[in-house]
């Protein structure tokens, strides 16, 4: 699944990911993630992935907090961080 960054929190360690199906809105463990990169992997499903930045070609380590949201949830979640 791909989807493309749409928002980033403040601090840019909660980020908001534009797929088919919504928004995916998840907590970057390890990697970076900047607007309008590619984000590729399993962007379908809650708890700890591993998916691929495909702009830059690097790994990220995330926890996926929300699935399928709504533009006004992933906003909500962006900015409670």
């Amino acid at each position: 699944m791909h989807g493309i960054v749409k928002g980033l929190s403040k601090n840019k360690q909660r980020v908001a990911v534009l797929t088919d199906y919504g928004y995916t809105v998840f907590d970057i463990h390890d990697g970076e993630a900047s607007l309008n990169d590619e984000i590729s992997g399993s962007l379908d499903d809650h708890g700890s992935q591993d998916l691929t930045n495909q702009t830059t070609k690097h790994s990220l380590s995330v926890y996926i907090e929300a699935i399928q949201a709504t533009p006004a949830a992933a906003q909500s979640l962006l900015s409670h961080i």
